[in-house]
């Protein structure tokens, strides 16, 4: 068994022999039991951790296409940017195990469960042992997941937040209190998955897919959309808001709408409420936004030249793909606002 240790290539390349000959019975095998090591930015490719016990390990970066993880125990593992294109992990416990901005195509997880897990470990700090507790769901925020099977998978508490999610098998997954804020779930299958307490604010769902499951006691479904008209409405009354400074018209409100791929390229949307909403692919090119709020809002692909997002919100948006090629970003003068673009 190796402990809070750094692996190198040259290591586990053998630990990978070794356990190879204890997975398929030969002389002289010996199982890979790794706790809180460091695996990050290593070739683990076509690798067979199968059956294996790797606990805490940090797979950050590592390029791990068509490696072997079936039944393995990755309790609380961290694959944040790692290349996951073709990994088995079906059947393995994922407990806790975060995937941020992982590429996660053709990945096989069936089975997998994904709950929330806690680690209890001891370290030794400044010569006196402390106690370091982490409870958290697995974490796919910002994951690429395209023709990945999830099949029957446990993911209650898990979060999906600004993921890509497509022609993905997720039958009968359990999806409860599950975050899809800002995602994109396109051409999946969800039938039979449960979906209780889930967040689809912000989210891009295909009409088929949320037709498909029980949403009545989902914590939020996706937005409605609006008219035309009803959005020339809107925006003409909020030009004549701002323009009088609030004695006339009233203030933008687009909280929660799917506006996907509209067009309101040179529009004013200064102090806009557009929180949640799905502005995916949307043309805001030299859209004033200033002040705007934007928090939590979908703008995968959005086009952003020339914008003016002095003091916009931008907190925790899904703003993957989005082009702010020449925007103005930063401090609005005469206020105390500036652009947040902390998601």
């Amino acid at each position: 068994m190796l402990e809070n240790m750094r692996i190198t290539q040259q290591i586990v390349d053998r630990i990978c022999e070794l356990h190879w000959r204890h997975v398929t019975g030969q002389r002289n095998g010996q199982r890979a039991t790794l706790l809180y090591c460091d695996l990050s930015e290593l070739n683990l490719s076509d690798k067979n951790f199968s059956h294996s016990e790797l606990v805490g390990c940090d797979f950050s970066r590592s390029c791990l296409r068509n490696a072997n993880f079936r039944s393995a125990n990755v309790f609380s593992s961290t694959f944040d940017e790692a290349d996951l294109t073709g990994v088995n992990f079906e059947r393995a416990d994922l407990r806790g195990a975060k995937f941020q901005e992982a590429d996660l195509t053709e990945a096989r997880l069936s089975g997998a469960d994904m709950r929330e897990g806690m680690v209890v470990r001891r370290m030794v700090i400044d010569g006196e042992e402390e106690q370091a507790n982490g409870a958290h769901g697995s974490s796919f925020n910002g994951a690429i997941l395209r023709d990945a099977h999830l099949g029957q998978c446990k993911l209650k508490n898990a979060s999906f937040v600004g993921a890509i999610v497509e022609n993905c098998d997720l039958r009968g997954a359990d999806l409860r209190a599950c975050s899809f804020r800002g995602a994109e779930v396109t051409g999946s299958n969800l039938r039979g998955a449960m979906v209780t307490d889930a967040d689809f604010r912000g989210a891009a769902v295909d009409k088929d897919i949320m037709a498909s499951i029980d949403t009545t006691r989902a914590k939020a479904v996706p937005s409605a959309g609006v008219t035309q008209k009803t959005l020339a409405d809107a925006i003409s009354a909020h030009s004549l808001w701002f323009d009088s400074g609030g004695a006339e018209g009233q203030r933008l409100d687009l909280s929660s709408r799917d506006l996907t791929g509209v067009n309101l390229s040179g529009a004013n949307l200064a102090a806009g409420n557009l929180e949640l909403a799905v502005l995916r692919r949307a043309k805001l090119r030299l859209c004033n936004l200033a002040a705007a709020n934007l928090r939590g809002a979908n703008l995968i692909g959005a086009d952003l030249r020339g914008a003016d997002l002095r003091g916009t919100d931008f907190s925790r948006a899904s703003i993957r793909d989005a082009n702010m090629h020449n925007a103005r970003i930063g401090a609005l003068p005469g206020t105390s606002l500036t652009t947040v673009l902390d998601h």
